[in-house]
């Protein structure tokens, strides 16, 4: 029988010991594991044309195609069998290995702290130039993708038909609808 002194040892090395001694196959000691960011709502973008599956195998039907580059919206917290559900363009399975981060999306700076907004509208919005639907549309932001707006509380104008915009900075400088005035809900609402 061995006699170990377990006072005078790091404990993990002390519980790394005593696997080593008994045989036990599960550890004598604990670990808190590190908090793992929600991936849900993220943008990715295809790395090649891939199809957009109704189930988690390349063998089930397809949604449609995605184009290289195409972004899409994840749905869930994990990959399964190399597989991750997104919802948008579509609701389907995209295998994993063919997507990457979305290029041009800046995380938040510190300074960004009260300005930033989440979009809430399902079909995303588009950025537009200026405070009108005719407008041209420079860029473009996804359900559930955050948006800067320039100032706190947001420049904001309303049009002659009652739709609110808002003047954001990022991802791309420009003018967002907000929904209508005296209309329920709005596009866009505080990040968490």
């Amino acid at each position: 029988m061995i006699s170990i002194q377990m006072n005078q040892w790091n404990p993990a090395i002390a519980g790394l010991a005593l696997i080593a001694i008994t045989g036990a196959t599960t550890p004598a000691f604990a670990q808190t594991p590190a908090a793992v960011p929600s991936l849900v709502g993220q943008c990715r973008e295809a790395k090649v044309s891939t199809p957009l599956f109704t189930q988690r195998s390349s063998t089930s039907g397809t949604v449609s195609l995605l184009a290289t580059a195409q972004k899409v919206t994840l749905a869930e917290n994990a990959v399964t069998n190399g597989f991750i559900l997104v919802s948008t363009p579509n609701k389907g399975y995209v295998q994993a290995v063919n997507l990457r981060a979305c290029t041009g999306v800046q995380p938040p700076t510190p300074g960004d702290k009260g300005l930033c907004r989440r979009v809430t509208q399902p079909l995303g919005l588009a950025i537009r130039q200026a405070p009108n639907t005719t407008s041209a549309i420079v860029g473009g932001a996804e359900l559930n993708s955050q948006v800067f707006v320039t100032t706190n509380p947001a420049t904001a104008q309303t049009a002659a038909d009652g739709r609110i915009w808002v003047q954001i900075a990022k991802p791309t400088a420009g003018w967002v609808s907000n929904g209508f005035m005296n209309a329920p809900g709005s596009n866009l609402v505080y990040c968490k």
